[in-house]
């Protein structure tokens, strides 16, 4: 027998289908929209220290709509500049990918370290800076190297600023150490080089040549005079042989000197210790000549004693005729004076 007002079976199975379909629909839109709402948001100081060995994702997010279940992709700490981190977020059983941009920077400045805060030296002794430099490193890029010359571009180096004018002057003097690291990071230190006057060393000559000196005896006539010709020369070249007047070496300087005031003097070195008459070198005058050798008694070198300590002579080809202080070149030289002359 036929139902009336039943609904047939192909409307039935197409009801079903219509159902089906609706159902997936709502279920797809809806992991849809779950998977669109999973956002990430990072923090303005979204940073990462160059070379840090661990850091927490979590510092640097402000805000995330879900839950950071795994990092994907992770940074290269030893690369400065923009890069992406990709994390693993989960909501509602969806998982999706979000890339978060962030950048790697250093700003961990070199460290310095100074021997001493206050190096003394005397006036007129050569001294290095870096002695007194124990290290300066940066902790990324290692050791850091002296740069003698700068400019504003300049990155990984370490340089001195001084007084240029000042720092040869007795007193305190500050020194400057900057350095900088390869991503141009800055530190500055500074110490102190305390210059001190060269204590009056009383030259010794040597026993086997010693002979009577004079004491109150009247200074060379012409000693101001030779002074200031001596003085007006310096800077003349040294030229091996010559005794002027476009080129000295110690004794001929000694022997031009004496010449320009009327006065003959022999011509080398190993004579001018016996010309005049010996006087004792607390005595010695403007105008004295002082020779220089070593202990066996062996005369090296001539000068013109100036006063004060000081005086001038042909030294070698790359200085030239200069003005010295006694009790200095003693130090530096290895010789002394062995006598003290003067020409009356």
């Amino acid at each position: 027998m036929k139902k009336i007002g039943g609904p047939s079976k192909t409307k039935l199975l197409s009801l079903i289908g219509i159902s089906l379909v609706i159902m997936f629909s709502c279920y797809v839109y809806y992991n849809f929209y779950i998977y669109n709402s999973i956002k990430v948001f990072v923090g303005e100081d979204n940073v990462i220290e160059y070379g840090s060995a661990n850091y927490n994702v979590q510092d640097l997010i402000k805000k995330v709509d879900g839950e950071i279940v795994s990092v994907k992709k992770d940074v290269d700490t030893n690369k400065v500049g923009s890069q992406e981190i990709i994390v693993k977020v989960k909501k509602n059983n969806i998982i999706k990918d979000v890339p978060i941009v962030v950048s790697v920077v250093d700003t961990a400045a070199p460290v310095i370290q100074l021997k001493e805060e206050k190096v003394t030296i005397t006036r007129g002794d050569e001294y290095d800076f870096s002695n007194n430099i124990d290290s300066i490193k940066d902790q990324i890029d290692g050791e850091i190297s002296y740069a003698n010359e700068i400019d504003e571009n300049s990155n990984f180096y370490y340089h001195f600023d001084y007084n240029t004018e000042e720092i040869d002057d007795v007193g305190e003097h500050e020194v400057k150490v900057t350095a900088k690291d390869k991503n141009g990071n800055e530190s500055v230190m500074t110490f102190l080089l305390e210059v001190v006057a060269p204590k009056v060393v009383e030259p010794k000559i040597p026993v086997n040549i010693q002979q009577p000196v004079y004491s109150n005896l009247p200074a060379n006539a012409s000693g101001g005079d030779l002074v200031s010709i001596a003085y007006s020369l310096i800077g003349s070249p040294y030229v091996a042989g010559s005794n002027g007047p476009y080129g000295f070496d110690c004794s001929g300087f000694v022997q031009y000197v004496y010449s320009r005031v009327g006065i003959n003097v022999s011509r080398s070195s190993s004579t001018q210790i016996y010309d005049g008459v010996p006087v004792s070198y607390a005595d010695a005058q403007p105008g004295d000549i002082l020779s220089w050798g070593y202990s066996d008694g062996s005369p090296t070198h001539s000068a013109l004693y100036v006063g004060n300590g000081q005086m001038v002579h042909a030294t070698n080809p790359r200085q030239g005729v200069i003005a010295s202080d006694v009790a200095a070149w003693t130090r530096g030289s290895g010789t002394h004076v062995i006598s003290v002359r003067r020409i009356q």
